[in-house]
């Protein structure tokens, strides 16, 4: 009988270590044999990454890495990548370390492989963390105005029949990537640092000529709650706006002017709200995040443009 493919699951770590071992102990009730564990810990404090010492010595099959500073989503995931290919993993699993997964998750998306040899990413169905029955994400579509993705959510879990569905777009919070993949393809771009480094990951196999597929049958649980009061920081505002705009004008220039317009207005009309409610450093990350733009300023936030916010 072969042996079942090997999978790399890769788990960012920002001291989030409460989240991180969770993650890891749901890892462990899988009933997929063939898989290692690569934690890349982005600079955390010295707590974080001695718990996450002890925690290796509880799990020896886990690699930890420490990167000297925070290389963002897009930057640690990919040395992660990267010591997964040395190693010899066929598939490579990006997951965020607040979610749950499911026993049956890994055994279910690699059935999507087996499905369609074009398929170049597997998601699972995203539930609910507190609210286990409701989808937060199941894949979805690419607005190019907008510059996002936006992701079927907000619905009953057993709502959607389809088992297997081709999308356009998958979150990064879980994505089973084909190693061949990133041979056609690369690594994730590290010129968005942090938001949005998904979506432009998905364009990119699309237009290779690969195929995306969410796994219904496939279920994880994310703790949406805490990345959304997240995304109410400046910092995160500053992100999504610049990297909205850096996503049209890398893959669809010609929606630029649409895409810089319907941002300005719908920000102005966030503004008004935000000064309103007390809150006037969102409108300045979002100024910041189209002025940068405009002058080609990418990847991390400089320290002097984290004092601004």
């Amino acid at each position: 009988m072969l042996s079942k493919p090997q999978i790399t699951v890769i788990i960012i770590n920002w001291n989030g270590l409460d989240d991180t071992i969770e993650c890891v102990k749901s890892l462990k009730t899988t009933d997929y044999e063939n898989y290692k564990i690569t934690i890349v810990d982005n600079n955390s404090n010295e707590f974080n990454k001695t718990k996450l010492k002890e925690l290796q010595e509880n799990y020896k099959d886990i690699t930890l890495i420490f990167n000297e500073s925070n290389l963002g989503f897009s930057g640690g995931n990919n040395i992660g990548i990267q010591q997964a290919l040395r190693e010899g993993a066929d598939y490579i699993l990006l997951l965020n370390n607040d979610t749950i997964v499911e026993p049956s998750s890994f055994s279910k998306l690699i059935s999507v492989f087996e499905h369609d040899i074009n398929a170049g990413i597997a998601s699972p169905k995203i539930n609910y963390y507190d609210f286990p029955d409701l989808v937060w994400s199941a894949g979805g579509k690419i607005s190019k105005i907008r510059g996002s993705g936006f992701a079927i959510g907000n619905i009953k879990s057993d709502s959607i029949k389809e088992e297997i569905k081709e999308v356009s777009f998958v979150s990064g919070c879980c994505m089973l990537i084909k190693k061949d993949l990133f041979n056609k393809v690369g690594l994730l771009d590290e010129d968005f640092f942090l938001y949005l480094e998904d979506t432009d990951f998905c364009v990119r196999v699309k237009e290779a000529g690969f195929k995306i597929y969410v796994a219904n049958n496939s279920v994880i649980y994310h703790k949406v709650s805490k990345s959304t009061f997240k995304l109410e920081k400046p910092i995160s505002l500053y992100y999504t706006t610049r990297n909205r705009l850096l996503l049209v004008n890398k893959h669809f220039k010609h929606y630029l002017p649409l895409t810089f317009t319907y941002i300005i207005v719908t920000m102005l009309i966030k503004s008004l709200y935000w000064i309103f409610i007390g809150k006037s450093n969102n409108v300045k990350a979002v100024f910041y995040a189209i002025i940068d733009f405009l002058q080609d300023k990418k990847g991390i936030i400089s320290e002097e443009g984290f004092g601004k916010l």
